[in-house]
C-alpha cells in the first residue's frame, strides 16, 4: 500500500467521499453502505477527517460520456477543488477508478490529471492505492494501471451502450417491418391514445380525442393559442394526466397545445427516435428515425393537419420567446404570492408589467393583479445595499445531510423493489407486476428528485461559495450591468422572489438558506388604510411543502 501524502497546509488532512451508481443493478444490496463503510475505514485507518459537508453522491448518474464530472456531483467537487475551497493535499474516496470515469481516455486522464495536478490525493478503496502528484512524479509507470482501468471501463461502457442500442433498433425494425404483431411497441402513448390488451391494438380515449379535434378545428379557423388554451381554461376543461402517477398540469398552457398540433400522432404517424450525443458538447439529443404510418388510429383528417402544420410552420417551434435573451433581470425567478406560479412579462402601451401567468391565462385561482416592472427592478436596486447586508450567510449543513440520509435509504429501498418487480414482470408477464413497476419507478425518479435538489443546496451553504454570490449580487444591482448579465447573478444566488402585490412587498428566498427576506415594492393594489403586520406567502415561497399553507 502506497504511503499517505500529507498536506502541508494543516495538521487535520481531509478526505471527501464519492459514490456514484448509473444503474439499479449496480446498487443491489448493501452497496451503499459498503462503499460509506470502506471510506470510513481509509479516514480511520490513515488519520484522515472524513468531511460531510461535500460528501457527494451521484445517484443514477453516468460517468460513461463524463455527465458526472460536467453536471453532477463530481462537478460541484471539482469546482470546489479550482476555487481552493478544498484544501491541496485532501483526499478523494472513491470504490474504483471508474466511478469518477467511463469516459473516453483522453476525457477520463484529464480529469485525473486534473485532480493530481490541483493537489489531490485519489484514493482507490479496493486496492488501497494512494495516487499523488509526489508518488507518480518519483514513479511514473504507477499511472500504468490507471490508464489500464480507464480503457477498459470505457469499452465495457461502450460495448453495454452498443447492445443496447442494437436490441432497440431491431425492436423497431420489426416494428417498421411487421407491425405490432399483438403485443404494444410502447405503453407511453400521447394522452388521447391508449393500449387494449383485450382488442390488442392502440384506441382513441373518445373525449381526449374530440379535444384534439378541437383544437385543430380552431387553430384552422384562425384562432391562436393563447385564446384556445384561455378559452379551455375557462371552461375548466381538465387537463389530461399520463400514465403511473405522472402529476397532472393544473391548467392548459400554449406550449403542450403547440405540442399536440405539431406531433405527427393526431395523423396515426409514429416517429420512432434514436438517442446520439454531439460530440464535442457531449449534449443527449434525440434523432427521428423513419416514420410508421398508421400505428396509432387517427384522431384528425389530413387535410386539416397540414393546413394547421403549415399555418405553425410560420412560428418559433418552442414560443416566440424561445432562445431570446431575457428583457427582465427577474425572469425565471418571479412568482406570485397568491398561487405561487411563475409572473410573466406584458406589455401595454408604453408600460411593462409583470402579470401572475395563471391568472394571464384566466385560469380559476388567481386574480389579475398587474405590477410595473419598473417598481419591481427599483425596489432591488435602491434596497441592494440593505439586502446584501442583512442576507443569510452560509451556515452548518448538517440538517440537511440528516434529510439526505433518510431520502437515500427511502430511494435505496425503492431502487431494489424497482429491481424486484423488474424481475417479477420479465419472468410472468404480469400485467399487474408491471403495473406496480411503473409505479415504483415513477416514486423511485422523485425521490431521485428531491435527492439532487437536497444536494444542490447542500453545496450551495458553504460561507465561501455564499460570499461570492452575495458580492456578485450587490455589484450587478448596484452597476450599470446588462439585464441578462444581471438575471444570471440573480439566478445563480436566489431561488424565489415572490412579488406580492398586495401587501406592497417583494419575498426574497435565497439558494443557500431557507430564511426569508422582504423589501418594499409599492403597488397600486397595496391597502393603505390600515397598516398591518405583512405575512410571508409560504406557499409560494416554499411549493416544495405540500403541508406548507
Amino acid at each position: 500500500m502506497s504511503t499517505p501524502v500529507r498536506s502541508a497546509q494543516s495538521e487535520e488532512t481531509r478526505a471527501y467521499s464519492y459514490v456514484r451508481f448509473s444503474t439499479p443493478s449496480q446498487q443491489e444490496g448493501a452497496s451503499f453502505q459498503r462503499q460509506m463503510e470502506k471510506a470510513t475505514k481509509f479516514a480511520l485507518d490513515h488519520g484522515l477527517t472524513l468531511d460531510t459537508e461535500l460528501n457527494m453522491t451521484d445517484i443514477g448518474v453516468s460517468a460513461y460520456r463524463g455527465k458526472n464530472a460536467r453536471t453532477g456531483a463530481l462537478a460541484g467537487f471539482l469546482e470546489a477543488v479550482h476555487k481552493g475551497y478544498v484544501p491541496e493535499g485532501s483526499y478523494l474516496l472513491v470504490e474504483n477508478i471508474d466511478r469518477l470515469s467511463r469516459d473516453d481516455f483522453f476525457e477520463a486522464q484529464t480529469l485525473f490529471q486534473n485532480l493530481i495536478i490541483g493537489g489531490i490525493n485519489v484514493a482507490v478503496l479496493a486496492t488501497g492505492e494512494v495516487y499523488s502528484h509526489d508518488r507518480l512524479r518519483k514513479q511514473p509507470y504507477d499511472i500504468m494501471y490507471i490508464v489500464a482501468e480507464q480503457i477498459r471501463a470505457n469499452q465495457e461502457s461502450a460495448r453495454k451502450s452498443q447492445l443496447i442500442g442494437d436490441a432497440k433498433a431491431r425492436k423497431k425494425k420489426r416494428l417498421s417491418e411487421h407491425g405490432l404483431e399483438g403485443k404494444p411497441y410502447t405503453r407511453q402513448t400521447p394522452a388521447w391514445i391508449t393500449w387494449s390488451d383485450e382488442d390488442k391494438r392502440y384506441e382513441l380515449i373518445p373525449e381526449r380525442a374530440a379535444l384534439v379535434k378541437e383544437m385543430f378545428d380552431r387553430m384552422a379557423a384562425g384562432d391562436g393559442l393563447t385564446r384556445i388554451a384561455r378559452d379551455l381554461n375557462e371552461r375548466a376543461v381538465p387537463t389530461w394526466s399520463r400514465s403511473g402517477k405522472q402529476r397532472t398540469a393544473d391548467h392548459w398552457r400554449t406550449s403542450y397545445i403547440r405540442k399536440v398540433l405539431t406531433s405527427t400522432a393526431p395523423i396515426g404517424t409514429f416517429t420512432p427516435h434514436t438517442t446520439a450525443h454531439d460530440d464535442t458538447t457531449r449534449a443527449r439529443r434525440d434523432e427521428p428515425m423513419e416514420p410508421v404510418e398508421n400505428l396509432f388510429p387517427a384522431a384528425i383528417d389530413a387535410d386539416t393537419y397540414w393546413r394547421v402544420n403549415r399555418k405553425l410552420s410560420t412560428k418559433a417551434a418552442r414560443g416566440r420567446n424561445a432562445r431570446q435573451p431575457p428583457k427582465s433581470i427577474v425572469s425565471g425567478i418571479a412568482f406570485c404570492a397568491t398561487c405561487g406560479h411563475a409572473m410573466t412579462r406584458v406589455s401595454k402601451g408604453d408600460y411593462v408589467y409583470l402579470v401572475c401567468s395563471r391568472a394571464n391565462m384566466k385560469a380559476e385561482g388567481c386574480r389579475y393583479l398587474a405590477v410595473r416592472y419598473e417598481a419591481v427592478e427599483k425596489a432591488l436596486r435602491t434596497n441592494a445595499h440593505r439586502l446584501i447586508k442583512e442576507a443569510p450567510r452560509g451556515k452548518s449543513t448538517a440538517d440537511l445531510e440528516t434529510q439526505i440520509d433518510r431520502l437515500q435509504a427511502n430511494a435505496d429501498a425503492a431502487e431494489q423493489m424497482t429491481f424486484d418487480l423488474a424481475e417479477l414482470a420479465a419472468h410472468e408477464r404480469s400485467p399487474a407486476a408491471r403495473g406496480r413497476l411503473r409505479d415504483m419507478e415513477q416514486q423511485l425518479k422523485d425521490l431521485q428528485k428531491q435527492l439532487r435538489e437536497l444536494r444542490g443546496q447542500r453545496e450551495t451553504l458553504t460561507t465561501a461559495s455564499v460570499k461570492d454570490r452575495l458580492k456578485a449580487v450587490q455589484h450587478a444591482l448596484a452597476g450599470k450591468v446588462d439585464v441578462p448579465e444581471v438575471n444570471k447573478v440573480l439566478r445563480d444566488a436566489i431561488r424565489r422572489i415572490v412579488i406580492d402585490p398586495e401587501q406592497g412587498h417583494l419575498w426574497i428566498r435565497w439558494h443557500h438558506s431557507e430564511d426569508v427576506q422582504d423589501i418594499l415594492c409599492v403597488t397600486r393594489h397595496m391597502s393603505f388604510e390600515d397598516f398591518r403586520e405583512t405575512v410571508p406567502p409560504m406557499r409560494a415561497l416554499f411549493p416544495e411543502r405540500p403541508s406548507v399553507n
